[in-house]
């Protein structure tokens, strides 16, 4: 959906612990277009800390938010349509260990910033219970036209 982003005149940045030559394998395995010019990754886990992003066993294994997050995808149109496109490319050369053992507790998060002022802050709480792309693009564009 890279394309909406850049029609909208929206800039689009991915950001992912691991390696740089780990980061380009996965780019590579996705068949991200362009993908070395929007994902970037954080050995060090400095934005992660930063952002103070969730983490743990229990976010990431035993939060309630996991199964309703994985219930809403199964039970709207759709719902599974993007993550199967992703799934879909996984093959055992698409697995990657993170730097540090810890990183594999990482919960991530979805941010729309305009120049400083931060227009969304999503901590994704747990496993699947990401930010709803759409409502994410919705905000986004609207506070580009502004």
């Amino acid at each position: 959906r890279r394309d909406e982003f850049l029609e909208a005149r929206i800039s689009l940045v991915l950001v992912s612990i691991g390696k740089p030559e780990v980061g380009k394998k996965f780019v590579d395995h996705l068949e991200l277009k362009d993908g070395e010019e929007y994902v970037f990754v954080d050995p060090e886990n400095a934005l992660y800390d930063e952002l103070d992003l969730n983490r743990g066993i229990a976010e990431t294994f035993f939060s309630p938010s996991t199964p309703f997050a994985f219930l809403d995808r199964f039970t709207k149109q759709d719902g599974m349509k993007e993550l199967n496109e992703v799934l879909g490319k996984w093959s055992s050369k698409g697995i990657y260990l993170p730097p540090k053992i810890t990183q594999g507790l990482n919960q991530g998060g979805t941010f729309v910033f305009r120049g400083e002022e931060t227009l969304l802050a999503h901590y994704d709480e747990s496993t699947a219970a990401h930010a709803k792309l759409d409502e994410v693009f919705r905000l986004a564009r609207a506070s580009a036209t502004k």
